[in-house]
């Protein structure tokens, strides 16, 4: 098992040693090629809100089968988090993400060239491969230029923002008469992708320690288990004996998990070691991460029936037309691409823990803006661009600060720790929103005011609790971190 002390660079023997030099014209052709893969990502995520709901006529399936494909989604994204960083800390970064690239191009292709309801499900399980891209990216970066990783992440969680928004709108443009010619949009971005995963650098020697399968069991089968409860709770019940048990065997199972991953000898295989969240600062950037990522992306599908609603039937909204939603989001995503940017010297300048605590501050501030100014469409834009400005800080802050201090074979491995808080976050947020949206919904099928308020005020909250978890980061940490300047 390796060490947990900290990375030291070149005195540290025992660590993957950088293949290049960090030098500038080294690290913006790396970035450059790594923006042109996490665009990939950006497309194929964003393309999948509005095409799934268009399918029904397409295919004469109905809403409850296209509500299983997100269950499918949602339950894949969770269950490769982890399992795709772990491979990538004990394969390699770069062989993992050339397959994790193939893995998302597959799907991508086979939809557009192929498509067909089982083929559609196959290719959104493969398009899921994309939760691996940013931490195996992340562990290149860390071995071949540490001194810009925070740098790196925040350019590249500015382009999975803006490709989502632009993803969703072209997608939205394509299929207006079609929904099936959506798909051709992550066309050219797989092949570009697939090409730029070959030229990216080598990034020192893999662990080759393999996979523990009984942690990983527990892991895997509890989070399927766990997000398909939470998921399928509001259509079962939540009373239903079907969801007990599904959420019941999903908490039993990782907390099974979590014991086994946190003993103590060395010498004990784990599939992740959880140890590393004994470090203060992983842990309160996983606990911050999974408030955020309650508080904002499980978000956006009422965001989407709240500007889409008529006043006259439902109380509130705009009656925006779901190209024009697609429009608002595409022009939002550029808040978060530029905060994004920003947030590296900002954390480096005025330290971590200000601009954690200041991502979960804006976030709250914009929810307050929301509730309280819903009616003037002017207010509520406004308070949706401070959301976007929150989702660029957080995501680029959250991710960068993930794998700081912890070891440089175990980076893929805490950064996944990390995207695995978002994911679960995104899950417990939606089944929250899903639960006030079945109890306050009118006569008439759509959410009532009060469950509107309820709703921003639940994510106000978390949106807070995100920023005190946030505060609980150590200040010392940035005294390890130099960022190179492009």
């Amino acid at each position: 098992m390796v060490s947990t002390s900290h990375h030291t660079g070149a005195h540290d023997t025992s660590a993957p040693q950088p293949t290049i030099a960090g030098t500038r014209n080294g690290i913006v052709g790396v970035l450059a090629l790594m923006v042109v893969i996490e665009s990939l990502s950006g497309v194929v995520q964003g393309y999948l809100n509005p095409i799934l709901p268009a399918l029904g006529p397409v295919f004469d399936i109905d809403a409850p089968t296209i509500n299983g494909i997100f269950l499918i989604s949602n339950i894949s994204f969770a269950v490769l988090t982890p399992l795709i960083s772990r491979l990538g800390d004990s394969y390699g970064y770069r062989l993992v993400l050339r397959g994790s690239t193939m893995m998302v191009a597959i799907g991508a292709l086979l939809m557009a060239f192929a498509p067909s309801l089982p083929t559609i499900i196959l290719g959104v399980v493969l398009i899921t491969g994309v939760v691996g891209f940013i931490p195996l990216m992340m562990g290149i970066l860390r071995i071949t230029h540490p001194g810009a990783i925070r740098t790196g992440v925040s350019y590249l969680i500015g382009t999975l923002m803006i490709m989502i928004g632009v993803g969703g709108l072209i997608a939205g443009i394509l299929g207006a008469l079609n929904p099936l010619h959506g798909f051709w949009i992550g066309v050219p971005f797989a092949l570009a992708a697939l090409i730029c995963s070959f030229f990216l650098p080598d990034a020192g020697t893999p662990t080759h320690e393999p996979l523990a399968l009984a942690p990983m069991s527990a892991c895997l089968i509890g989070l399927i288990t766990f997000v398909a409860g939470l998921s399928q709770g509001p259509d079962f019940g939540w009373t239903n004996w079907k969801t007990i048990a599904l959420l019941v065997v999903g908490v039993v199972l990782l907390s099974l998990w979590g014991r086994l991953d946190s003993r103590s000898p060395e010498s004990t295989r784990r599939f992740i070691d959880l140890r590393l969240l004994k470090r203060r600062s992983l842990r309160s950037v996983s606990l911050s991460t999974f408030f955020f990522g309650f508080a904002s992306i499980s978000y956006f599908g009422t965001n989407g029936i709240f500007l889409n609603s008529e006043v006259s039937a439902a109380g509130y909204g705009f009656g925006f037309s779901p190209m024009l939603i697609a429009v608002v989001l595409a022009a939002a995503s550029v808040l978060s691409l530029l905060s994004s940017v920003a947030t590296a010297p900002l954390m480096t300048r005025w330290s971590e823990r200000n601009a954690l605590v200041l991502a979960g501050g804006i976030l709250a501030i914009g929810f307050a803006v929301m509730m309280l100014g819903h009616d003037s469409i002017v207010a509520y834009i406004l308070g949706f661009g401070l959301f976007n400005l929150a989702l660029g800080m957080y995501q680029s802050a959250t991710r960068s600060l993930s794998v700081e201090g912890v070891p440089v074979t175990e980076t893929a491995g805490a950064a996944g720790v990390n995207e695995l808080a978002l994911s679960v976050g995104i899950a417990v947020g939606a089944a929250v929103i899903k639960l006030i949206s079945s109890a306050t919904v009118t006569d008439s099928g759509t959410i009532s005011s009060t469950g509107l308020t309820l709703i921003w005020s639940s994510l106000l909250v978390a949106a807070l609790i995100a920023a005190v978890a946030g505060s609980r980061y150590p200040t010392t940490m940035n005294n390890t971190t130099k960022e190179a300047t492009l």
